[in-house]
């Protein structure tokens, strides 16, 4: 429905869904047939045989469940219950929260476990990873909700962020696991297998996939409508959500703020209803973002009301509303007749079935993760695995003349240089317990302590409320600080130690820090009033004698006093002992904040620790200052003055490695062309200092691979906004050298690819063809190969992919040791087919196929040509799929 086309606001129902279906067939995803909408009941999608999970049989019993509960409901209660999911105590239906929290890569609660980022983990090429770590988040929300249950449900607004990296700049790239369909889409699934589980009754939890559609651009979400042609839609950007709905099941998708052809994603009944539920089959709920659907009214003018808004948001399937919008208007739509009970029925229908899906109504002993305590949350088995994910997370960029990894026997003094060398976790995390920053991570490894400051990165427990946060500084500080709250730290050594120092801010006075060890109730041995400081990021350093203590303690600091209290940067146990002559160590220094300008004294002090070092670690890279939800970045080299920074470090010893520790990809063209070694190690989790660390010291075999292009400089990117992914978006289209490919990361051993086999010379409807090759760890370390699996069609009569990926493996291998790796290519692999505009359907072109083995998209090893013969009854293609479907051909 255009602006055009609502010219009044009175309007009845029947005319108000004839307009949304003449709108929706005219202007966006346009012309399916009666036989491919929707049911209002439930629905069973053409590829329910390949799902896993939720029977049938157990989906139906919670439906007729549902059913029998909402038709003892009255007309006002289901509309207060469609508009806030309040309590209906007559019917014993308790609240619920369809927003339980997020957990992108952890759950956010205090404490949990955080895993590295989704851009992080998916550089581990390793499904198994992911449903290994989610698995665990789940058992996780499950331990806190048998604690909790009254204060929300199971239903997070995340872990999947489905809108991939097709743009670096986008501020929400860190939540993507990637660039390309086929791994986003096989990573995703098995993200939703851990969070939704195994059993076959029971969901553990609800993982919402997100944001549906087109949702990559965050300057400007909520009034953009992305344009998007026929093509794209089909072979790019709907791929990853597809499996993730048809093979995983999962029950949960949130609607996007922007629109797509100019109709709000979440008024798009061809999106949430047609293509989502009739075409996938998809059985659960759909949410807005929040406050989405008011954006359907204002900024986005798509309707001239705010009830309205509600209504046609209702009616395109958007079941739930993160925000008021229906609680403040849905009322007036029913009034209105633009919405009826029916609407509303099937609705509550959706998520209420969910709810007893996840068990909510039925005894514990019936629900198989009522078992799962809240012992489980950060339990050791965890922990292990957060270190694992982050190890396997690493991607070794260079290497040159085996610069890494570092001796550890010819190296005694360090030099830790950058900005990001303290602890970051990126967006929609928690506040574990545990957290280990590179910096921590190195000394740690290098069996010393800096002879500088304890900085948030040692921190070992926080109070609920108290969080990490970046500093103005270019480290992370503690806020968010109240009368109560406190902090726990690692041990410290008191050892000839008489005073205390803390860097502090406040914008008021009164603020008391009383500082304790071994306990939060131990020895008390200091208390320190804050003055007013200037503001927030206004820093000062406060200090009180200290006597008695000696050898290592926890430090535990206990925050007293009225609001506003103050924010802690770093503590120092003073006098600080200038370093013996053979004594390891290792010096810290910033040199400059992520994105500020260039401070002399700080720059020059961090320039002569690189000179005075055997060996420089610089740590750089961007953080939330820079990109962010909400905030795209302009460009993707390193911002402020860390390539300066890198520069004089490097001339000052070019023994230097570069760690990119960053919840995003940059360019980095003079570091790679200058610098011996580069590490890449997106934003890690609680445990990244360990993994960095044991990378750089040789504990472990990088083994990590690109999961999207590294671009040299925006020149070779497309314009921020076009959405065509055929105009050098992506390795399948981008006809350049990148910096670093897809698929690429380097090891301490080396491996061979040898042997491809393929079974036949034509692949067929039936008859697929199987791949095999042989891969062979041929150096002197144990070590992890990915092998790769491309194919392209050297003669098509439209443009199709350099290349695209279709299946992978990680292997682990021993010295010496090797194996066979085999792939199984269907002829209804994805990458075989395009969308036909004129014909608006997926079509196979006949002819030769190259299917190609190597270990990145940059380095192919062996390839061989088959015959694709033509196919017409594909999944993919056939009439009774999306024959009839298509999004618009003429868009802006």
């Amino acid at each position: 429905m255009t602006k055009q086309n609502v010219k009044k606001s009175k309007i009845n129902r029947r005319e108000f869904v004839a307009m949304a279906a003449v709108a929706g067939a005219a202007t966006t995803l346009a012309g399916c047939s009666a036989k491919s909408q929707a049911k209002t009941g439930m629905s069973v999608g053409q590829h329910r045989a390949k799902r896993v999970g939720i029977s049938e049989a157990a989906y139906k019993k919670a439906w007729k469940r549902a059913a029998a509960l909402v038709s003892k409901m009255t007309l006002a209660e289901k509309v207060t219950e469609a508009a806030t999911v309040a309590p209906i105590k007559r019917l014993g239906l308790p609240s619920y929260s369809f927003g339980s929290g997020e957990c992108l890569h952890g759950v956010v609660w205090a404490p949990a476990t955080a895993f590295p980022l989704p851009l992080a983990m998916a550089c581990s090429w390793d499904p198994a990873l992911a449903l290994k770590v989610y698995t665990a988040v789940s058992d996780e929300a499950r331990g806190y909700h048998s604690v909790h249950r009254d204060n929300g449900g199971l239903s997070y607004f995340s872990p999947q962020t489905l809108n991939l990296h097709r743009d670096p700049r986008w501020g929400r790239c860190e939540e993507a696991p990637g660039e390309d369909p086929c791994l986003a889409g096989t990573w995703g699934a098995s993200v939703i297998r851990g969070m939704q589980g195994p059993d076959t009754r029971y969901l553990k939890t609800t993982s919402c996939i997100k944001h549906f559609i087109c949702n990559n651009t965050d300057d400007d979400r909520f009034s953009v409508s992305a344009a998007v042609n026929p093509r794209s839609f089909w072979e790019y950007y709907t791929r990853a959500y597809d499996a993730c709905v048809v093979e995983a099941d999962a029950f949960a998708v949130m609607g996007s703020y922007n629109a797509v052809n100019g109709i709000p994603c979440c008024a798009n009944h061809f999106l949430l209803t047609t293509l989502l539920r009739g075409h996938w089959g998809f059985r659960g709920y759909v949410v807005s973002d929040c406050d989405a659907i008011l954006d359907i009214f204002n900024p986005h003018h798509y309707v001239p009301t705010a009830h309205q808004a509600a209504a046609v948001a209702m009616h395109a399937g958007c079941d739930l509303n993160c925000g008021d919008t229906y609680k403040n208007h849905l009322a007036k739509a029913v009034a209105d007749k633009l919405v009826s009970e029916a609407d509303i029925t099937q609705s509550i229908m959706r998520w209420l079935t969910v709810r007893f899906l996840v068990g909510e109504f039925d005894p514990p002993e019936e629900v198989p993760y009522s078992k799962i305590s809240l012992d489980v949350v950060n339990s050791p088995a965890h922990q292990a695995l957060a270190i694992d994910a982050a190890r396997e997370s690493i991607v070794l960029l260079k290497n040159n003349d085996n610069f890494l990894p570092l001796d550890r026997s010819s190296v005694k003094k360090i030099a830790v240089i950058g900005p990001t060398a303290g602890f970051h976790l990126g967006g929609y995390s928690g506040s574990p317990s545990i957290r280990i920053s590179p910096l921590d991570g190195i000394t740690t490894a290098f069996g010393v302590n800096t002879h500088q400051h304890v900085w948030p990165a040692e921190l070992q427990t926080l109070s609920p409320g108290v969080q990490t946060q970046a500093s103005n500084g270019g480290h992370m500080n503690i806020g968010y600080i109240s009368d109560g709250s406190w902090v726990e730290y690692k041990p410290q050594d008191f050892t000839g130690k008489n005073h205390i120092a803390i860097r502090v801010a406040s914008p008021g006075a009164g603020a008391v820090i009383h500082v304790h060890i071994d306990s939060l109730d131990g020895t008390q041995i200091a208390a320190l009033t804050v003055p007013h400081t200037g503001g927030w990021e206004t820093w000062k350093t406060i200090s009180a004698a200290i006597s008695g203590v000696t050898g290592k303690h926890k430090v535990f600091f206990r925050f007293r006093g009225a609001a506003p209290l103050c924010n802690v940067e770093w503590f120092q146990l003073q006098p600080v002992p200038a370093p013996q002559p053979d004594q390891p160590v290792v010096f810290y220094q910033p040199g400059c904040t992520v994105d500020g300008p260039k401070d002399e004294k700080m720059f020059t002090a961090a320039v002569d620790a690189a000179k005075n070092a055997d060996v420089v670690i610089m740590v750089c890279g961007v953080n939330q200052s820079v990109d962010m939800e909400g905030h795209d970045r302009k460009d993707i080299k390193l911002p402020g003055v860390q390539h300066e920074l890198i520069q004089a470090c490097f001339q000052a010893n070019p023994k230097t490695v570069l760690v990119l520790n960053s919840n995003n990809t940059v360019a980095v063209n003079w570091e790679q062309a200058n610098l011996p070694a580069i590490v890449a190690a997106i934003f890690g989790g609680q445990a990244e200092g360990t993994a960095i660390a044991d990378v750089l010291f040789g504990n472990y075999n990088p083994g990590g691979k690109t999961c999207c292009t590294w671009y040299k400089s925006v020149d070779q990117l497309p314009p921020f906004h076009n959405y065509d992914i055929m105009k050098g978006r992506t390795y399948m289209y981008f006809a350049g050298k990148p910096l670093y490919p897809f698929g690429y990361g380097l090891s301490y051993t080396s491996f061979q690819i040898s042997d491809l086999h393929v079974d036949s010379r034509t692949l067929s409807a039936t008859h697929p063809v199987q791949v095999s090759c042989r891969v062979k760890n041929t150096g002197s370390r144990a070590g992890a190969e990915v092998v790769q699996f491309y194919v392209t069609v050297p003669k098509s009569p439209v443009k199709r992919p350099i290349k695209e990926l279709v299946g992978f493996q990680r292997v682990e291998l021993k010295p010496g040791e090797s194996r066979k790796v085999t792939f199984t290519l269907p002829y209804t692999a994805r990458a075989l087919w395009y969308w036909h505009e004129s014909q608006k359907k997926f079509v196979v072109q006949p002819g030769s196929l190259k299917l190609m083995i190597g270990n990145s998209s940059a380095n192919i090893a062996l390839s061989r040509a088959v015959t694709l013969r033509a196919c017409t009854d594909a999944t993919l293609g056939g009439p009774r799929t999306l024959d009839t479907m298509a999004v618009p051909v003429e868009v802006s």
